[in-house]
């Protein structure tokens, strides 16, 4: 079978007609490419070119051969390209986990930041606890995750804190405190809160229950949920008040107002985490955190 050098060679011949300008064009002298175009017409069997001491002319088996040739030698070129493009982390796939408060900020302006750099890449995009990211990565089913740290079995991950914010309160709109611009978390003593259970989101929860702790007092829990929209929606209803990464104000909802909170204390700071498996090398996988890592969400 003739190879990639052969047929951009005869292509040269077939579209320049002369074998000297197709020699010109290749960076080559005339007697080895008429040797080359010689030896791939006794490997075929076939006369592709007709020959005159002023041009040269396709054969009928040629023209066949040259459309062949110029597909052929298209789709090599382009397979060399992404072949190259994958290696540099250009194209190909990734699957990325993420909580859900990852949407309000930090998701967003990353997928928009890295598909504006990386058009060709296929992201898929997976909504996951941070619990079940970890182990998702495990099994490889996730190539990394956004999570919030910190997280069980930490060592076997390379993680990287990309952004962190302070938590917020949410309260309804007749609750007393409506007509303050912030608030002491310790005036909310009274107040039943929604969190998330510690089985969905042991993080958020631990850091709600020791920023009260820390101004306190215990909350009582009027309500757990597993989504900080669900949470925003059933203080809107009543149930109580929460607390959410700063990020969640971006959410407009009827009947709630966002508090930041006075003087906070050690506990009531959170943080983004971008975590893969140590160890996976993935030009890909490098190129996304990096845009992670670069992006402005403050």
């Amino acid at each position: 079978m003739p190879d990639i050098r052969q047929l951009r060679q005869f292509i040269a011949v077939a579209e320049e007609k002369h074998f000297r300008k197709a020699a010109e064009r290749l960076n080559m002298t005339q007697p080895p490419l008429s040797h080359s175009i010689r030896k791939l017409e006794e490997e075929l069997g076939v006369l592709l070119l007709s020959r005159t001491k002023k041009k040269v002319d396709l054969t009928p088996v040629g023209e066949v051969f040259l459309r062949g040739a110029i597909d052929t030698v298209n789709k090599l070129t382009q397979l060399e390209s992404d072949t190259k493009r994958a290696a540099a982390g250009m194209i190909g796939r990734l699957k990325i986990g993420f909580v859900g408060s990852a949407i309000f900020e930090t998701l967003p302006l990353t997928i928009r930041n890295f598909r504006a750099a990386y058009p060709d890449v296929e992201l898929v995009l997976d909504e996951i606890s941070t619990v079940n990211q970890i182990v998702a990565l495990k099994e490889g089913k996730i190539d990394a995750g956004l999570l919030r740290p910190p997280v069980p079995a930490e060592g076997l991950f390379d993680i990287e804190k990309i952004r962190t914010e302070t938590l917020i309160a949410v309260i309804p709109e007749n609750h007393p405190l409506a007509d303050k611009s912030s608030i002491d978390l310790s005036d909310l003593a009274d107040d039943g809160f929604v969190i998330f259970s510690p089985d969905i989101s042991p993080n958020l929860h631990t850091l709600v229950m020791l920023a009260c702790r820390e101004a306190g007092f215990t909350p009582s829990i009027s309500q757990t949920a597993p989504q900080i929209q669900t949470q925003i929606s059933l203080v809107s209803a009543g149930l109580g008040v929460t607390l959410v990464p700063r990020c969640a104000q971006n959410i407009t909802y009827p009947g709630v107002l966002y508090k930041p909170l006075n003087s906070p204390g050690k506990h009531i700071e959170t943080s983004m985490a971008i975590a893969r498996q140590r160890d996976n090398e993935n030009a890909l996988l490098d190129a996304f955190i990096r845009i992670c890592r670069n992006t402005d969400t403050l």
